[in-house]
This record gives structure tokens, sequence and C-alpha cells, in this order.
């Protein structure tokens, strides 16, 4: 039954169609299918999952202290895991206190409880055109304005937003994926860092910095949080794309006034995070050794993955353009045929058995119909070389397609 026809239709909020967006699902559905090969969701590959170390710390948790781990557990979070987040939070920006983190249901929820509770109907949040469909959801679904600002190699062109806020605009909100961003895979500079920063004293917004892949960097180190250079920063610091999703156990850092308030808003929303998850992640991250050890298998194994689709793209899909990823999970392609689009190519891909998402969701002002992203992570080589040829099988299919159609014409 579609919302139109729904008896329940009038009963939803304004806000609640306009935000809605079937993308995230689909692309999950796509690749879930039986018999298709899925270069689409941002999965993180299963055997990069530290399934030894968890269960092993699983049993000390139930045998040490089990009680405290079925049980209810404070809305901010238990204490040990805002300890452990804040050590890391230190480690990768500025220092940080266990008053200063919330411990949150996946960076996801961060995302919502920060579009809650910062934004009113009609406020404005800048952020990458394109940009991750889950935040612009958010966004959306608060009531929020989107003020798309370019972006490059680089990440964010500041300087665009800049001029945008002297000639008048003003936003409450900027989201940046700083690291091997979803979907372009960009990396936002360290000039452009301190830009943003600057920026963000000077016009008094804040600024929401969304990190999941800062981890997966193929070869350089990661950059600091913003927070080296304002306090005007709310940091998601997910573990589900280095550690596993399914815990379900992540961190936002914030202001410790702004943390009081998220904190309340979470309560109302689900009371805390799993608390058997808080404490095996506490425990297993306390160890100093094993991040580090961990992190640098993540590393080689995804930079491993990338080059193995880079280069079946370049030898047989030469129709497709992108630069080579220094990180991250995704490449963010262009077609190079005017005559075919991305929303043709993935039907088409579709059809063979091959799941890839086209650009246009992502976007908010520019074109996307020409883009694709294809994510390197979960498939075995063989699985990627399958994929490629049908993506080539898909794509002949759609130029035979066009010239049948413009003769016919």
């Amino acid at each position: 039954m579609s919302l139109a026809t729904s008896p329940f239709s009038d009963l939803l909020t304004r806000r609640g169609p306009a935000a809605r967006s079937d993308a995230i699902r689909d692309i999950l559905a796509a690749g879930a299918a039986p018999g298709v090969l899925s270069l689409a969701g941002g999965l993180p590959a299963p055997e990069t999952f530290p399934t030894a170390e968890l269960t092993a710390v699983t049993e000390r948790v139930l045998a040490e202290s089990a009680a405290a781990a079925l049980q209810y557990a404070p809305t901010e979070g238990t204490p040990a895991m805002r300890e452990v987040l804040a050590r890391l939070a230190t480690a990768t920006g500025a220092p940080a206190t266990a008053e200063q983190l919330l411990v949150t249901s996946g960076s996801q929820q961060g995302l919502d409880l920060v579009a809650g509770t910062l934004l009113q109907e009609g406020d404005t949040v800048a952020l990458d055109d394109p940009s991750y469909l889950g935040a612009v959801q958010s966004f959306r679904r608060a009531g929020a304005a989107l003020l798309p600002v370019p972006s490059d190699e680089d990440g964010m062109d500041t300087d665009a937003l800049e001029a945008r806020l002297a000639a008048g605009a003003r936003c409450k909100l900027v989201y940046v994926v700083p690291h091997f961003h979803n979907p372009s895979g960009a990396v936002l500079s360290a000039a452009r860092r301190r830009h943003l920063a600057s920026l963000a004293d000077e016009f008094g917004f804040v600024v929401l910095e969304d990190d999941p892949y800062a981890d997966l960097g193929f070869a350089a180190a990661r950059q600091p949080s913003m927070d080296v250079h304002t306090e005007r920063v709310i940091r998601l610091m997910s573990l589900s794309k280095t550690l596993c999703p399914g815990l379900r156990v992540s961190g936002l850092k914030a202001p410790a006034e702004l943390v009081h308030e998220l904190a309340a808003a979470k309560q109302s929303a689900d009371l805390q995070t799993n608390t058997l998850g808080q404490h095996i992640l506490a425990r297993l991250l306390a160890d100093p050794e094993f991040l580090p050890r961990h992190v640098t298998r993540l590393q080689t194994f995804y930079r491993t993955k990338a080059g193995e689709l880079s280069e079946l793209i370049e030898t047989k899909l030469p129709w497709l353009e992108f630069e080579q990823p220094s990180g991250g999970l995704f490449l963010w392609c262009t077609i190079a045929d005017p005559d075919v689009t991305s929303d043709d190519l993935s039907r088409a891909a579709l059809a063979e058995g091959v799941a890839i998402v086209p650009g246009t969701p992502f976007c908010i002002e520019r074109d996307g119909s020409r883009n694709v992203r294809m994510s390197f992570a979960t498939l075995s080589r063989p699985e990627l070389a399958t994929a490629v040829e049908r993506l080539s099988t898909a794509f002949d299919k759609c130029r035979t397609g066009h010239s049948s159609n413009v003769h016919q014409t």
C-alpha cells in the first residue's frame, strides 16, 4: 500500500514524508538478493571482524561481571566505555574527558540526536555536495534546509562556503566527513580544516565531524580531529567500520553542556546503548596493543581490495573514470559515455546480477547522473572479477539499447 492510500497518511508529520528516503534500504536489499554480487552497500568485510578477540573478551565479561553487563546502564554510557572513548578522542584530537563523551547506538543515532537537538524547522545545514545519504535523511527529517557546498579531492571547498556566508547565508551546522568521504573518497585537507574551524568561530556554527573511515587509510597517517582548531566541534566516533557494526556501540564527543542536552534526547529515544556491547568493547579497547595491531591489518586488507577492483576497472571498463582511492571503502566513478546514465547502468547491472549505486541520491544540487559509487570491501577477487564482467555486459546492453532508440527515432 502506498503512502497516499494509507489510512495513516493524515497522521504523519509534514517532515515525515519529505524526509523519507528509500535509497539506503534499496541499496542493502538489492545487494542481499540471491545470486547478486553487491558492490553497493558500504558494509565492512566480515573477515576483518576481530572475532577471536571478541569471543575471548565476551567470555571474560560474562564470567567476571555478568550482573553489570546484563543490567541497565546510564544513558550517557558506562563509565569504562566513556573513559575508553575519551582516550581515543584525545589520541586523535584535542584532549577529552569522559564528561565530553556520550555513548550512542551507532553514529547514525548520533547524527539523529544532533539534528533533533540543535535544529529547528527551517535552520540551515551546510554539507558537501555529494554527501552521505544517512546525514541528508536525518537533516531533512529535522526540517532543516540544506546548503550544498562544492567539493573536490581536498574535500569541502571552504572558500565557496565562506563566499556564501559573506553573501548573507547562515547555517547552524556544517557537516563534514573528513577522511575518505562517502561517496567521493575525498580527504579534507589540513588547510581547509583550519579554514573551516576559523569560519565556525567567526560565524558561530558547529562543525559536525563524522569520521567512520579514519582508520581505513592506505598510507598516510590520519589527520587530527578539527577540535584541535576550535571548540565548536561535535565528533561522531564510529566503531562500526574499525571493529564491527553489529554491537551498535559508538561515541559522540561534544562540549559537556551539549552532551547533557544530547543525553536527555537519547534517554527519551532508547534509554541507553547496549550494555553488554559496552562492557565488551571497553575491555577490548583497554588493551593498548590491540587497536594499533588491528588497524594495521585493516589498512593492508582494504588497500589490497581497492587495488584489485581498481585494476579490474582499468583493464575491463575503460568507460569508467575514477581517482585511485587513498582509503575507505568506495570508488566514486564517472561514466565517460554521454549516452549512458548511472540510473540506466544500475538497472541493467542488477538484471545481470551485480548491484551498484547510482550517484543521484547522494547529490543535492550537482548533477550525479553520470556518477556511480562502488564498494570493494566484501567481495573476493574472483567475485570482483565476475562483477566487473557483468558490469561490462550491462554497459554494452545500455549502449545497444540507446543505439536502437536513436535508430527508431
